[in-house]
């Protein structure tokens, strides 16, 4: 551990440095994020992490005495590594969320929020649903491991103050975004298409039988098939959030390598 007293203020700086890229996570990084988390247990965290940091990383050097607007741009260099980590991963769990937000929609709950005390906003009922599931598995899986393990690398990719943001960071940020796009069809695909299927032999049922309310047969039908495959496909559900894990490591590998491309 670290001598507070015997610091230099070259010492302060590489402190700091790496204070603002753990903050960076813990501001964007889901669970470390989460608002139900008092801010200084946060803080206390982060502080903690810095200084579990600071004996090894020192050794790679760190930046020699700069001043304040040198300092300010390095701050905020280590800061948007620490975002782009926690970013990865967010976009991921968005990915989870939409594939529940359509999956509402087919059933016909997609009117129905619930207050999400994690941001503070309304959210798609089976979204919440679905991103707090993810959320409790990835812990239990050990996936918030992940984003230690990816600070540590990132340091050995690249040290405090020798951040290169190019334009491999920016098509990594790119392709992370499509990704979301891509998990939120997988992860919903199933009961996507059993729901599909189940509108359609409605609409073909409202068409043989015009009799018959559909709206009043439909939603009671919609809702009752949504919940019971939603039941039946939660292991698949929690193998596909394992995939999730792994493909979120390879994700995070592939960031920090961007780090160091121009």
């Amino acid at each position: 551990m670290p001598n507070l007293l015997a610091f230099n203020a070259a010492q302060f700086l590489g402190l700091f440095l790496i204070l603002a890229r753990i903050s960076g996570v813990m501001i964007t990084a889901p669970i470390f994020n989460d608002q139900t988390i008092p801010p200084h247990v946060k803080v206390g965290f982060a502080v903690l992490l810095s200084l579990v940091f600071y004996p090894v990383v020192a050794r790679a050097g760190l930046p020699a005495n700069v001043d304040l607007v040198e300092m300010g741009l390095l701050l905020a260099g280590e800061l948007a590594v620490g975002l782009l980590i926690g970013f990865t991963a967010q976009l991921l769990f968005a990915g989870v969320a939409m594939a529940g937000e359509i999956i509402g929609f087919q059933m016909g709950v997609s009117a129905a929020h619930v207050f999400d005390p994690a941001s503070n906003t309304q959210v798609p009922l089976i979204g919440e649903i679905n991103t707090v599931l993810a959320l409790l598995l990835f812990v239990v899986l050990n996936g918030h491991h992940l984003f230690i393990d990816a600070l540590a690398r990132s340091y050995e990719i690249a040290g405090p103050g020798h951040v290169v943001f190019g334009k491999a960071a920016v098509t990594h940020i790119s392709l992370v975004a499509g990704k979301m796009f891509v998990i939120g069809l997988q992860v919903g695909a199933p009961l996507i298409v059993a729901l599909l299927a189940a509108n359609l032999a409605l609409g073909l049922v409202a068409r043989a039988v015009p009799q018959i309310n559909i709206f009043v047969v439909g939603f009671p039908f919609t809702i009752g098939l949504g919940l019971i495959l939603m039941a039946a496909s939660f292991p698949f559900f929690v193998e596909a959030i394992g995939a999730l894990q792994g493909n979120l490591e390879d994700l995070l590998t592939a960031g920090l390598k961007s780090l160091s491309a121009r």
